[in-house]
C-alpha cells in the first residue's frame, strides 16, 4: 500500500507548495501557517483499491485537517481523523481520470494542500503463456493454417479480483470453434478454407462491459506461422479517404518491459521504400506511457521524416515493446537488467505543427492525422537497420559526415524554434527497422531479423480488397527460404539500375509503400488525378529490365490503366494492378535528371517480393553481397 503524508508546517520563510498553497493569519509566534506536501507524485489507484493517507501536523493549535475528495462521491474516504483517513477507490472505473484529494487546515480552512491519484480502468489483455520464461507474453493478431489450434490468455488489471471474462467468436459460422474458461480460450480453426479467412476473437471482462480486447486470427490454407503475418490491401482506415493500393497490418505496443498495458493498432502501412516504426499519437491509448530519449537539460530528441512529395511526419523518438505476429521486440522477454536495447525505438508523430524550417522545407504539408497520411502509422521495413543508414555507414552519428540530414531535433518542453539545426545522434537513439530488432523466437536461438517476404495474390481488375502475407525472416525458417528467387545487389545508395525506353534508371527501388508504378514516360498525364498516367489505350502494356549493380536481371512486364477511368468506374475499389504516374523529366545522366523507376504496390501483386536488410559493418570493412541490402523476387 502507498503512504501518502502531508505535512503542515509552521517556519518563519514562506515554503512553496508541491501542488497548491496557501497563507492565512499570523500563528502563535507571528508566522504564517503553510501546507507542504511530502509526496508530490502519489501514483495512480485502480478499482477498488485503498491508499491510506496520513498528515503530519506542526500546527501549534494541533487541530488538524480536513479532507475532501474530487471528483465528488468518486470513491470513499474511511477511517477518517484530523490526521489521518484512508481512500477507497469506487468498484468500477470506467474511464482514466484524476482523483484529487484535498487536506484543508483546521485551523485556517483558507491553508489548503493537494495529492493527485491517476485513476486507472480495468483494462483486458490477450497473450500466450510462455513455459520457458514462465510468463504470459502480449498477444498480437495471428495467422493460423487452417485446422491449427491456438491457445489464448486473458489477463485482467486493474482490479482486486477479477470474475472471469465473457468470450465470443465472430463471424456466427464458419470461423471454427472457442472453448472456454473463466480466463483462457483455445481456438481451433476451420478444418478447410478456400481462401484467406479473417475471424475475430473477443474478451470482455465481467466486471466491467467497456473493458474489452479483440484478437484478429487469419485462417490460411497453407503457409501460416508465427512469423506470418496479414497484410490486407481495403483502402485503409479512413473511409473518407480511401487509399488506394496500400497495405496495411496491425501490430501491438505496450510499455517497455511490461505485459499491460498494452494496445493493438490496425491500420499500420507496410513501406519496404522507408526504415522504422512512425505512429500517431493521436492513436494512443492514454494509458500507454512510452518513454522518450532526453539530453542532458531535459531536451526531448525529435525525429522529422520527409517524403518525396515534400510533406513530412514529426514527433519524439520513444520506446515502446513490439509485437507483431509471433514476432516480438520487447524488453519483457529478455532477461532481467538487460538493456532497454531490446525495445523498439518509433517516432510518435504529435499533433504539434510549429516545426524548423530544415525539415519542413517551407512546406506546410504534416500528415499528422489519419486522414492526411491515409494509414494510423507506417512500418517501414525497407532495407536499412535504422532511418539514418546507408550501405553501412550511418549518417547521423558523425562518423562518416560532419554534416549531418534533416532528421533528428533536440527540443526544449517549450518547442524547437524555427531556426533550429538538426543534431547528431547515436544509433542506439535513432529510429529503428523493427525487423532488425526482433529477438529469437521460443525455443530458437535465430532470429527472424534479417529481412522480410511480401506475398500478394494476382489481381487482374479492379477490386474491393486483396489479403496476403508478410512472412519475417529469409532463410532462418522452413517457410521463408529464397528458393529460385532472382537477387538485384544494390549501389551504394541502395537502388538497382532498370531499363526502360532506352534509359538506365540507375536510382531505382521498390515501395510496397506507394500506391503506384512511377517511371519517367511520354504517356499522357490525367485530367482529374495528375500523379497518374490516363493513357488513350488501356490497358497499355509495357516491360522493363532490372539488373543488380553485381548479379541479378530480370525482365518485368507490367501494364498501366487510365487512372481517372478507373476511379470513376470503380469508386468503392481499393485494389489496381495497372496503376502508374509520372516520375522527373529528362534523361538520366550521371545521376541527374530522371533516374528513378519507383516499383510500387502494383509489382507485388502475383509475386513473392524479398527485402533484406544490411548487415554490413560501416566502410571500409568488406561485405559479402548477400549480407548487404539486396531486394529479390
Amino acid at each position: 500500500m502507498r503512504k501518502l503524508v502531508f505535512a503542515f508546517l509552521l517556519a518563519g520563510l514562506t515554503l512553496l507548495a508541491s501542488c497548491g498553497s496557501g497563507s492565512g493569519p499570523l500563528g502563535a509566534i507571528g508566522a504564517p501557517i503553510t501546507i507542504t506536501l511530502s509526496d508530490q507524485d502519489a501514483g495512480s489507484v485502480f478499482a477498488g483499491q485503498s491508499v491510506p493517507l496520513t498528515a503530519l501536523v506542526y500546527d501549534p493549535a494541533k487541530k488538524g485537517v480536513t479532507w475532501t475528495v474530487t471528483p465528488l462521491n468518486f470513491g470513499t474516504l474511511n477511517q477518517v481523523t484530523p490526521f489521518s483517513a484512508t481512500y477507497t477507490a469506487p468498484p468500477l472505473i470506467p474511464a482514466s481520470l484524476t482523483i484529487t484529494i484535498t487536506a484543508t487546515s483546521i485551523t485556517n480552512p483558507s491553508i489548503t494542500s493537494v495529492v493527485k491519484l491517476s485513476a486507472l480502468p480495468i483494462v483486458v489483455g490477450l497473450g500466450v503463456f510462455d513455459s520457458n520464461l514462465s510468463i504470459n507474453i502480449p498477444l498480437a493478431d495471428q495467422t493460423l493454417t487452417q485446422g491449427g489450434q491456438l491457445l489464448i490468455t486473458a489477463n485482467v488489471a486493474n482490479v482486486l479480483k477479477p470474475t472471469g471474462i465473457n468470450w465470443s467468436l465472430s463471424p456466427a459460422s464458419g470461423a471454427g470453434t472457442l472453448s472456454t474458461t473463466a480466463f483462457a480460450a483455445t481456438y481451433n480453426a476451420p478444418a478447410a478454407v478456400s481462401s484467406p479467412t479473417p475471424v475475430i476473437v473477443s474478451a470482455i471482462s465481467k466486471d466491467s462491459s467497456t473493458a474489452s480486447a479483440t484478437l484478429t486470427i487469419t485462417v490460411l490454407p497453407s503457409g501460416a506461422g508465427p512469423n506470418v503475418v496479414a497484410l490486407s490491401v481495403d483502402g485503409g482506415p479512413v473511409p473518407a479517404r480511401s487509399r488506394a493500393n496500400g497495405a496495411f497490418t496491425s501490430l501491438t505496443l505496450c510499455n517497455p518491459g511490461t505485459s499491460s498495458p498494452c494496445q493493438t493498432i490496425d491500420g499500420i502501412l507496410v513501406d519496404t521504400g522507408s526504415s522504422g516504426l512512425r505512429i500517431l499519437q493521436s492513436q494512443l491509448s492514454p494509458l500507454l506511457k512510452l518513454p522518450t530519449f532526453t539530453d542532458a537539460l531535459g531536451n526531448t530528441l525529435q525525429n522529422c521524416d520527409l517524403f518525396p512529395d515534400g510533406s513530412f511526419l514529426w514527433g519524439p523518438v520513444s520506446q515502446a515493446d513490439l509485437y507483431i505476429g509471433g514476432e516480438a521486440a520487447s524488453q519483457l522477454i529478455v532477461p532481467k537488467g538487460a538493456p532497454l536495447s531490446s525495445a523498439v525505438n518509433l517516432q510518435l508523430v504529435s499533433s504539434i505543427t510549429a516545426v524548423p524550417e530544415s525539415c519542413s522545407n517551407g512546406s506546410a504539408t504534416n500528415d499528422n492525422t489519419a486522414l492526411l497520411l491515409g494509414a494510423n502509422g507506417i512500418l517501414g521495413v525497407g532495407v536499412e537497420p535504422t532511418d539514418c543508414t546507408l550501405a553501412g555507414a550511418n549518417l547521423c552519428d558523425g562518423s562518416v559526415q560532419a554534416t549531418v540530414p534533416n532528421l533528428y531535433y533536440t527540443c526544449p518542453a517549450t518547442g524547437c524554434g524555427i531556426n533550429d539545426a538538426p543534431v547528431s545522434v547515436p544509433a542506439t537513439q535513432q529510429v529503428t527497422n523493427p525487423v532488425a530488432k526482433f529477438l529469437p523466437p521460443s525455443g530458437s536461438v535465430i532470429p527472424d531479423s534479417n529481412g522480410l517476404i511480401i506475398q500478394l495474390p494476382a489481381v487482374s481488375e479492379a477490386q474491393t480488397a486483396a489479403i496476403g502475407t508478410m512472412t519475417f525472416g529469409i532463410g532462418t525458417e522452413i517457410n521463408n527460404g529464397l528458393g529460385s528467387a532472382t537477387v538485384l545487389t544494390l549501389n551504394s545508395n541502395d537502388n538497382f539500375n532498370t531499363i526502360f525506353n532506352g534509359q538506365n534508371l540507375t536510382a531505382s527501388f521498390i515501395n510496397s509503400g506507394s500506391d503506384a508504378l512511377f517511371f519517367p514516360d511520354s504517356l499522357p498525364v490525367c485530367t482529374d488525378n495528375k500523379q497518374f498516367f490516363c493513357p488513350t489505350s488501356s490497358p497499355t502494356h509495357l516491360s522493363a529490365i532490372n539488373e543488380g549493380t553485381t548479379q541479378g536481371e530480370t525482365t518485368v512486364n507490367f501494364s498501366v490503366d487510365n487512372a481517372d477511368s478507373l476511379f470513376a468506374n470503380h469508386p468503392d475499389d481499393a485494389v489496381f494492378s495497372g496503376l502508374a504516374g509520372p516520375n522527373g523529366k529528362g534523361a538520366c545522366s550521371d545521376g541527374k535528371g530522371a533516374c528513378t523507376f519507383e516499383w510500387g504496390l502494383p509489382f507485388f501483386f502475383g509475386r513473392s517480393v524479398y527485402t533484406h536488410i544490411d548487415g554490413c559493418g560501416p566502410p571500409p570493412a568488406s561485405c559479402d553481397p548477400l549480407t548487404a541490402a539486396w531486394w529479390a523476387y
